[in-house]
């Protein structure tokens, strides 16, 4: 069984590309438009990463990535962003997020840094 993967974003179309994308490459992946499902999720199953956009309604990205450090400080968290400011890219490394990626980044690019981030934990 491949590593288990939690997404989280607001958009559909995003959700359903990189579920698409990871599930190809072996990876198990829950996805969720909300982030307070998310953490539901998170605090009742193990996941092996955790990847998350940062501006939604109810619960953003950095509340995500605060809580799994809060409970799981191992668990690598990749914040997948519309715009990848750097002042943001500091604040999310500060929260402890692994990386920061922008979605336009390439797909090859996105599937690196999950591996990158995945081999921290083996």
């Amino acid at each position: 069984m491949g590593k288990r993967i939690l997404l989280v974003d607001d958009e559909k179309m995003i959700l359903d590309t990189y579920s698409s994308l990871l599930d190809e490459k072996g990876y198990s992946v829950v996805a969720t438009n909300c982030g307070r499902k998310a953490l539901e999720f998170f605090s009742s199953h193990f996941f092996d990463l955790v990847i998350t956009d940062l501006a939604m309604p109810e619960v953003d990205g950095f509340r995500i990535i605060e809580e799994v450090k809060r409970s799981s400080p191992t668990t690598p968290v990749i914040v997948f962003t519309g715009k990848g400011y750097r002042s943001v890219k500091e604040y999310v490394s500060l929260l402890g997020a692994y990386a920061l990626l922008e979605k336009s980044s390439s797909n090859d690019m996105f599937i690196s840094c999950v591996r990158n981030s995945l081999k921290m934990i083996a």
